[in-house]
């Protein structure tokens, strides 16, 4: 299942991913080091070449150090076949004979040293062009985050990949192994160790109260960059996973600062680099100085799980918080003792500030409502609209698009995604789409930088990357021409839930006309034990023979309808 999905704005990668180093310090090779690569490769072959011809009476260092390693006085040394051959001289000359034969013949198959050796290889340029093609990462290029989990929950990692418009191309770039379910996801461009400098960093919620920091430009990273918070075995080995015993244990100790519990949210602060929110199961919310990896302040305001929270785009202090205890919060960080409550009707699962009026925010229940509030008039205000968005799950997943005022996604545990346009004249939303995937929907997004592209995480491992514009419903509300050569988007679904409900639905058919064939037994045999009084023979076997009509009617009639 995916838990997250983040994508990261267009051009915030580094197109020359490095190679991790367990060493400590992060591979990139250059010129002069491939180079020297290739002249050590080429001293060994003609160090070889060398030896094919003969042991030399004197040799230097590398060419004794080639002898040892391949222990050259006996590579070709065997008792039997010198017995052999000093016995039967013609056998000897017959498989001398016969091994060049072999080798005229398998010389097709020969492994050869190099590529450049290699006669059979005509597209050698191509070749290594179109490795360095999947390796780089171009400004063009839509990376997506996807924070995995397998069926066992043993197995978590981040697939960072990379989505190509033009052609609908989802691929796996590289990928991070996790040591911990993965809850919250949240990217950001402040390099955690040199603070003056960008780079393209992801910071990862799990069941740990640690939170970890990766850098999204080292390809089979092993170590995250920093972690925030954690127990204080996780300073010494941070890539351990804790027991069992000691996970959720009162003798734990923790970092200064740090949650007590798995961290379900977090929210990087774009105006304020160098700042993250945090969001525990242990009913705090905590903000954190990345560079300095030091805990700034502790809001302890809500009585349940912090579920959900994000920073405003325009006010840089300002701080909306979701929990489990059915208040919605706003807090200015630099006056930590007063922060304003709404009260809603369900635990709040999903909520999110209105990009295009940063007075508003939008929130999301466990009973399938969404609700829109305005902060500027108060906690006691009515909403500014609502609307029961799902009748059979709660809204777990919002999203608003970036690029079009009024137009919002939905994902639910019913199985469904919903788009929404708010209209302006009724000033409420309208169901414009609705699909099935079959399976629960954890996480939606759409893309900054693409604004009608939908990223939707649910229950495979795979997501499901949709271009909202060619859905017709979206072209008649927004009035947007349709992309050149698109089809309706054909989304990745559940197909043993839809073959489940299909036999069910069999089986309640079977069932009734069961049903209908034991009542019809039943008649016949009341007709047969209890026949008509005073008939005559005559009649008696027309009787039966009317008997025998029917039934051979009804077989008959069976048949056809089946």
């Amino acid at each position: 299942m995916i838990s997250s999905i983040q994508w990261i704005p267009r051009g915030a990668s580094n197109p020359f991913p490095k190679k991790f180093d367990p060493s400590g310090e992060d591979m990139e090779l250059n010129e002069e080091e491939i180079k020297e690569m290739q002249e050590e490769e080429e001293e060994e072959r003609e160090i070889e070449k060398k030896f094919e011809k003969g042991i030399p009476k004197i040799m230097t260092d590398k060419e004794k150090d080639f002898y040892q390693r391949y222990n050259l006085d006996d590579y070709d040394s065997d008792e039997g076949e010198e017995e052999e051959r000093d016995e039967n001289d013609h056998s000897a000359k017959t498989e001398e004979v016969g091994l060049k034969f072999i080798n005229r013949a398998m010389k097709g198959l020969m492994f050869y040293k190099d590529t450049d050796s290699d006669p059979y290889l005509t597209n050698k340029e191509e070749e290594d062009i179109e490795d360095i093609e999947d390796v780089i990462i171009r400004p063009t290029d839509s990376i997506l985050v996807s924070a995995i989990v397998t069926g066992d929950d043993d197995y978590s990692h981040l697939d960072i990949m990379v989505y190509e418009d033009e052609c609908d191309n989802l691929y796996v770039h590289h990928d991070i192994i996790l040591s911990s379910y993965p809850l919250a996801l949240a990217w950001m461009d402040q390099n955690p160790i040199k603070a003056q400098e960008k780079g393209s960093f992801i910071a990862i919620g799990t069941f740990e109260p640690s939170i970890e920091i990766w850098d999204l430009d080292v390809v089979d990273n092993l170590i995250p960059t920093v972690i925030l918070g954690g127990k204080e075995e996780d300073i010494a080995e941070p890539m351990k996973k804790p027991s069992a015993k000691k996970r959720g244990g009162k003798h734990n100790k923790f970092k200064e600062g740090s949650h007590k519990d798995s961290v379900m949210s977090l929210s990087w602060n774009s105006q304020q680099r160098n700042v993250l929110a945090s969001g525990s199961s242990d009913n705090t919310v905590k903000v954190w100085d990345i560079t300095t990896q030091q805990c700034l302040n502790t809001f302890t305001h809500h009585k349940d799980k912090i579920s959900n929270l994000q920073w405003n785009s325009q006010e840089k202090t300002a701080l909306l918080i979701g929990s489990h205890d059915k208040h919605v919060s706003i807090l200015d960080v630099r006056a930590p003792d007063s922060a304003y409550k709404w009260s809603v009707k369900g635990e709040v699962e999903s909520l999110s500030w209105n990009p295009h009026n940063p007075r508003e925010f939008i929130v999301g229940t466990d009973d399938g409502r969404l609700l829109c509030y305005d902060a500027t008039l108060g906690t006691t205000a009515a909403p500014v609209w609502s609307v029961q968005a799902h009748e059979k799950g709660g809204v777990s997943c919002f999203s608003y698009c970036p690029g079009q005022v009024g137009f919002f996604a939905t994902g639910s545990s019913d199985h469904t995604i919903k788009l929404w346009n708010l209209e302006t004249s009724s000033n409420k939303p309208t169901l414009i789409e609705s699909k099935n995937l079959g399976q629960e929907v954890f996480t939606l997004s759409f893309f900054e930088s693409s604004p009608w592209t939908l990223a939707v995480g649910s229950e495979t491992i795979r997501p499901n990357v949709i271009d909202t514009r060619k859905f017709i419903s979206v072209q008649n509300s927004f009035g947007i021409a349709r992309p050149e050569g698109s089809k309706e988007p054909v989304l990745i679904t559940n197909n043993k839930n839809n073959k489940q409900e299909n036999q069910e639905e069999e089986e309640t058919d079977s069932d009734h006309d069961d049903d209908d064939e034991i009542e019809e037994e039943e008649e016949e045999e009341e007709q047969k034990i209890t026949p008509p009084p005073k008939q005559t023979k005559k009649l008696n076997t027309t009787t039966k023979n009317n008997k025998k009509d029917t039934k051979n009617r009804r077989k008959v009639g069976d048949s056809d309808e089946e």
